[in-house]
């Protein structure tokens, strides 16, 4: 069981973060991809407390939200929480991240098996197994440096998917 359902089923509470679209693939990867049984999410992560002691992260985020839980459903795959929201603050200004602009500007992906996968397009593009990050090499990577139009059969043998972490043997042809 993920370790942030248990967390939010024992407190009945959790926090919600609006991101700001300069958020980077790393730090959408360590809260999005990573289990907090392996990382400790928050370590060195400028974070925040609620007043009843959830935790918010700061870098990145416009504001946030708490919410008590009032219901539980069970979707298959997963619980859907729906909360009272209890506490909120705006931290600062800025354009939101939707989930639109992390697939197609930050062109981050999900997992084959989460519902809202879909294949990406053909060509030479290839895919992270791990958190479904698409790289295009004519977009190539420019947070980590790669420039446009370098074939991933180019990348250097230390590059890492910039959502997840995984080395380039995660990695398949897309299509």
């Amino acid at each position: 069981m993920n370790l942030t359902h248990e967390f939010v089923t024992s407190s009945r509470l959790f926090t919600v973060g609006v991101l700001s679209e300069d958020t980077p693939l790393d730090f959408i990867g360590r809260f999005g991809f990573k289990s907090g049984r392996e990382v400790e999410k928050f370590a060195g992560v400028d974070y925040g407390l609620t007043s009843s002691g959830s935790p918010f992260t700061q870098a990145n985020t416009l504001a946030y939200m708490e919410a008590r839980v009032v219901q539980e459903m069970d979707a298959g795959t997963h619980t859907i929480f729906l909360g009272e929201v209890t506490e909120g603050q705006v931290l600062r200004d800025g354009p939101p991240m939707t989930y639109a602009y992390y697939r197609q500007v930050k062109r981050g992906g999900v997992p084959k098996a989460a519902p809202t996968y879909t294949p990406p397009g053909k060509g030479q593009s290839h895919t992270c197994s791990v958190c479904g990050y698409v790289y295009d090499p004519e977009k190539g990577d420019p947070e980590s440096g790669v420039k446009p139009g370098t074939a991933f059969q180019d990348l250097p043998d230390d590059w890492t998917c910039p959502v997840c972490g995984a080395g380039k043997d995660a990695f398949s042809p897309a299509g």
